[in-house]
């Protein structure tokens, strides 16, 4: 419960956050900045996508993006949307993270700046809460879970089936369980594109980039 209270409690003051930013941007309220470091791009179920948020997981390598310095397109916010329903779900039925899994995750993650030493100036350059970063981190942990153990873990190839990949002829071990695993993520994405399909007919989703529209990020991968 911990967890998901934290989980919940980040969302709130992002949502604040955010619908402050979205409100001097659009009121031009006295005091507000020349030029926003962040943008509201999408609402789901209360929980809000800004800028910064696919900024960050593109520089982290997390959530299934990839570094890159190219403006965000509504794409990547429908992306982001979507990695927000499996976290929810994911939640909803309990599927939790070990803090070693999160542990090797932002190992992982810091190899891919270069260091941890790298990765964390990079956060102190940008104002980034180290906190914020690594909760991103987690929730990637969370996301391949749920995508592993809601859909993957229920797929069983039959003999016929891993028949049929591997064709006539002998065909060693190995080969029979690269046949497995492809049948096994195709069957899984299947049934993941189904269940996504449902959950976003289901959910409150609003995005506010207009198709065809671009915004630069707020700050830059490392």
């Amino acid at each position: 419960m911990r967890e998901q209270s934290g989980s919940r409690g980040l969302f709130a003051r992002r949502l604040v956050g955010m619908t402050v930013a979205l409100l001097l941007a659009v009121l031009h309220a006295p005091g507000a900045p020349a030029q926003l470091l962040d943008k509201l791009l999408a609402q789901v179920d209360g929980r809000t996508v800004a800028a910064s948020d696919i900024a960050l997981a593109r520089a982290l390598g997390a959530l299934g993006f990839a570094s890159s310095a190219a403006p965000i397109e509504r794409a990547e916010v429908e992306r982001y949307v979507d990695v927000l329903l499996f976290l929810q779900e994911a939640e909803r039925i309990g599927i939790s993270v070990e803090p070693a899994e999160t542990d090797r995750a932002w190992a992982a993650a810091a190899g891919r700046v270069g260091s941890e030493a790298s990765l964390r100036r990079w956060l102190e350059e940008h104002a980034i809460d180290p906190d914020w970063a690594r909760h991103v981190v987690e929730s990637d942990v969370l996301r391949s879970k749920f995508l592993g153990e809601r859909f993957a873990a229920f797929v069983f190839p039959s003999e016929e089936e891993i028949a049929g990949v591997l064709g006539p002829g002998q065909h060693d071990e190995t080969a029979r369980e690269q046949a497995r695993a492809r049948l096994i993520r195709k069957a899984a994405e299947k049934a993941q594109a189904e269940w996504l399909d449902g959950a976003r007919r289901r959910a409150a989703i609003r995005i506010l980039l207009p198709d065809g529209a671009a915004l630069a990020p707020p700050f830059a991968s490392p």
